[in-house]
């Protein structure tokens, strides 16, 4: 019985192939693609691609785009990072690290200042749990005395002068300096209390 099954399957196998009709290869489709210029399969393309007609050229077009340069630049410039900024204050021997202070985003309490030199300024996998370090993004901004030198959010840089900044960090020491002398001199004359009271009257 099986063999007599096998010979009914084969058969039925032999009549279906026989039944689909074989197509000559004048009957195939013209590829459109190559009417239009832009078969990508040439010879192993399986529609045809006739000999009597030249496939058109297709060019893309070249878009004329000139331009002019902007007058507006909406970009500001780069401001130099919170690092950049602790690198300076310290290792540059001429600034004062004693009178620089460090505000810094308290994950708990908010913007937290402390002095420069409470700070341990090595790789953070490097500091023991009692020391105080700050990872460098955190940093809000830098002061020299009571004058902010550098600010995160407000750009402002007056270490390096970028960000559009024309002062560094010596002439705000220097301008800072000054204004304190100034202060000092007159809180130390004598006639300051009188002079502020005839000046009041």
């Amino acid at each position: 019985m099986s063999c007599t099954t096998t010979k009914v399957g084969t058969n039925l196998i032999d009549t279906e192939m026989s039944e689909v009709p074989h197509t000559l290869p004048d009957a195939r489709t013209i590829c459109s693609y190559y009417l239009e210029g832009r078969c990508r399969f040439g010879e192993k393309c399986h529609n045809v691609h006739p000999a009597g007609v030249v496939p058109a050229r297709v060019t893309k077009p070249k878009s004329v785009v000139e331009r002019e340069p902007q007058e507006n630049n909406d970009k500001k410039p780069p401001l130099k990072t919170a690092g950049d900024v602790r690198k300076r204050i310290q290792w540059d021997p001429d600034l004062p690290k004693e009178h620089f202070t460090v505000g810094y985003l308290d994950r708990f309490t908010g913007v937290v200042e402390k002095p420069f030199t409470a700070f341990t300024w090595e790789h953070l996998s490097m500091v023991d749990l009692d020391q105080l370090a700050v990872p460098q993004h955190r940093i809000q901004y830098y002061k020299y005395k009571d004058v902010k030198v550098w600010d995160k959010r407000e750009r402002l840089d007056l270490v390096f002068g970028s960000a559009g900044g024309n002062s560094t960090i010596r002439e705000v020491i220097q301008r800072v300096e000054e204004e304190l002398a100034e202060n000092m001199c007159v809180s130390d004359d004598p006639d300051y209390g009188n002079n502020l009271q005839i000046e009041g009257t």
